[in-house]
């Protein structure tokens, strides 16, 4: 038997200000909000917990790391898997005009002859969503960049935020699409087992030397493969699995700053603010002080 769900229409106007027809948030999703449609593009993703995402006539289990195109006219909700406060599921969406994507894309493909966008402009123009799944850290950093940006409204944040959002499309392109024919099925397999090492023993140093042996290949081999998969050489995604642990820390407790430091690997506060500003756009106590108040 199909259960029928009240849909609702929500209109992009209820989020947009008349200069900037993009819109960010972090949710804690609930049983409250009804399936509903929007004359907007979304990109969402989940940060936290698990749950379900109800969206057209699928129902989809979801985790941390799944990510979803949702064009206008598509229905959909998200339902967190339990009521427990320890278990939310926390949502990040990005939505926009498709005026506003169209002109992104003209900006970024300028003198480029790169046709990411083509997968995007089909799903919008057969109202088709699509899904993702992050693989290597890849979209968290830029969904909390892209929520700070929108919030602070600091000078240049508009350019910040075309900036990520293109990211984000790419990665979630290649995640599609770019497929390495010299790397195996069985290697990937290989490599995604060791960025996963990395990522659940950040405070523990691993050289590259060490990294290539795990996998029975050689440096270069190595950093090659990495490059292609995550975009990132290997010390930048060590620094990025261990900054993305610390602001999973800076998000869960009160601990020093000195002590979340510590724990991913850096004794050289100075260094770490700097490493952290950099990559993140702002303090670790500022960072913690806006998801305190999100």
């Amino acid at each position: 038997m199909t259960i029928k769900r009240s849909i609702i229409e929500t209109p992009g106007d209820q989020f947009f200000l008349p200069e900037l027809p993009l819109f960010v948030n972090r949710v804690h999703e609930s049983f409250e909000m009804l399936q509903h449609t929007h004359d907007f593009i979304e990109i969402s993703y989940v940060a936290e917990g698990s749950g379900a995402h109800y969206i057209d006539n699928s129902s989809l289990p979801v985790s941390k790391g799944d990510l979803f195109f949702i064009p206008v006219g598509v229905s959909h909700v998200f339902r967190p898997s339990s009521v427990a406060q320890k278990k939310n599921l926390v949502v990040y969406n990005c939505i926009f005009t498709q005026e506003w994507l169209n002109q992104l894309f003209h900006l970024q493909l300028s003198g480029n002859k790169d046709d990411f966008n083509v997968l995007f402009m089909q799903a919008t123009k057969h109202a088709t969503w699509l899904s993702f799944k992050e693989r290597n850290g890849e979209f968290q950093p830029l969904f909390e960049r892209l929520h700070f940006e929108y919030n602070a409204h600091r000078s240049g944040f508009m350019t910040i935020l075309q900036t990520c959002v293109a990211q984000l499309l790419v990665y979630m392109y290649r995640s599609k699409m770019d497929f390495t024919p010299e790397v195996s099925k069985a290697n990937l397999q290989d490599l995604d087992s060791l960025l996963a090492h990395i990522r659940g023993h950040c405070s523990s140093p691993i050289s590259l030397k060490e990294a290539a042996a795990r996998l029975s290949i050689s440096e270069r081999q190595l950093h090659r493969q990495l490059r292609k998969h995550t975009g990132m050489s290997f010390m930048e995604y060590v620094q990025h699995a261990r900054i993305e642990a610390c602001c999973q820390q800076l998000r869960a407790n009160d601990h020093k700053i000195s002590d979340v430091a510590a724990n991913v690997g850096y004794q050289d506060m100075k260094f770490f603010n700097h490493l952290f500003k950099k990559m993140t756009g702002v303090t670790p106590s500022q960072f913690r002080q806006q998801h305190r108040q999100g």
